[in-house]
């Protein structure tokens, strides 16, 4: 009976937003012990009822959280007859636990501390969250520093806007659309800690991820819409029957019409991901040593191009484009995987002590507009392992 309560009360306090990491350390032995889901799961219930979830999330917040607990198979068996309609995030995720904990995969949410005082970070020292951030490259090699202000730019061959209707500054503004020709190559850059939107000259919009950049004509030819990736990009595209969308990587080739896909295909990444969420695209592959030269995607399908293979996975779409939602997602990604997407988005660089950390699996959602000392105190809360900030360095140690 003590055990019973202590579960309601460290619960209430998960609930409250005001656990210590001791207290939610005792928490999730809970959840390792045998033989205690109907206790966890009855004070989940009751301090359910006594919880407006409304106050602390947004409709999508608990909308994302619930999907992503009741889509997975053990959940649904274990409770299928009992599951709430809509059930607060906190608890979708300590429900969850138990799932993530049997299959070695440690699980994080970003709201478990938000009243506990960081132990990593410095006030005056720590690292921001990227922000918008880019560079624009004329066909003629100047640049162009865009402001950090606005959220993205609208290239025209006739004037260069930023997307909220307001003209871009600059003396150079002219040579964009008047003094090159219409088939010449602007390019867009971010750099680490960089994301921003582009409306290209047919309409397609597209969101660049942080260390990225597209390279495209101020004006399309007649035949195709051909544009360059390096990095990460999610693209709207404009429908054009007679005039295919490609979207060309430094390993793969992308042709569509019209639709909304994500493609990641950083250079120092072993594979280039295609995650279609809307329409159908042709992927083909252009490093020339896979057995399927090309494949035609379905939403909710991603190809992945690695080594001498294209395969094709149904994958879950929002963990492929939560970048642009704001989100960090993590479905069981190593922490070297996760720790790539640190560097890029805090521009920081980071040193593994131990090899072994680097095969650790996590699993969970936090802000990515967070301070770097709350999302490595989010992963520290597992347990498994422990970090070290020096200047815009990033030890991972056990």
């Amino acid at each position: 009976m003590a055990d019973k309560q202590r579960i309601i009360n460290l619960l209430q306090q998960f609930a409250d937003g005001n656990i210590s990491q001791s207290e939610y350390a005792e928490l999730i032995g809970f959840f390792n012990l045998r033989g205690r889901d109907e206790d966890l799961f009855a004070a989940m219930d009751g301090i359910w009822d006594n919880t407006r979830p409304e106050e602390n999330y947004t409709a999508e917040e608990i909308g994302s959280f619930y999907q992503n607990l009741v889509s997975t198979p053990q959940f649904k068996a274990a409770r299928k007859s009992t599951v709430k309609t809509i059930l607060w995030p906190r608890f979708a995720v300590a429900a969850s636990l138990i799932i993530a904990l049997s299959a070695g995969i440690y699980y994080f949410n970003a709201s478990y501390f938000a009243n506990t005082p960081s132990r990593i970070a410095n006030t005056s020292k720590d690292i921001l969250p990227g922000k918008n951030r880019a560079v624009l490259t004329l066909a003629n090699g100047e640049t162009l520093q865009l402001s950090d202000n606005k959220a993205g730019v609208v290239i025209d061959a006739r004037k260069l806007t930023y997307n909220d209707g307001t003209d871009v500054a600059s003396s150079k503004q002219a040579q964009v659309g008047n003094g090159i020709a219409p088939d010449n190559e602007v390019k867009l850059s971010t750099p680490r800690g960089g994301t921003y939107q582009v409306e290209l000259p047919d309409g397609t919009r597209v969101w660049l991820n942080a260390a990225s950049s597209l390279k495209f004509p101020v004006q399309f030819g007649k035949k195709e819409r051909r544009v360059l990736l390096n990095g990460e990009a999610y693209f709207e595209v404009a429908k054009n029957k007679q005039h295919p969308f490609v979207v060309e990587t430094s390993k793969q080739e992308v042709k569509v019409l019209g639709t909304h896909f994500n493609i990641t295909g950083y250079a120092d990444d072993a594979a280039t991901k295609t995650t279609l969420l809307e329409g159908a695209v042709r992927v083909t592959d252009l490093m020339g040593n896979s057995s399927i030269k090309d494949v035609v995607l379905n939403p909710g399908q991603q190809s992945v191009v690695a080594g001498k293979q294209l395969k094709v996975f149904e994958v879950d779409t929002e963990e492929a484009v939560a970048w642009k939602n704001g989100t960090f997602i993590f479905t069981g990604q190593t922490l070297k995987e996760i720790m790539k997407q640190v560097e890029r988005w805090y521009d920081v660089e980071v040193v593994f002590e131990n090899n072994e950390l680097k095969t650790q699996a996590f699993r969970g959602t936090v802000s990515r507009f967070k301070n770097i000392s709350q999302l490595l105190e989010v992963l520290e809360s597992t347990g498994s392992v422990h970090f070290k900030v020096e200047g815009r360095r990033v030890i991972a140690m056990l």
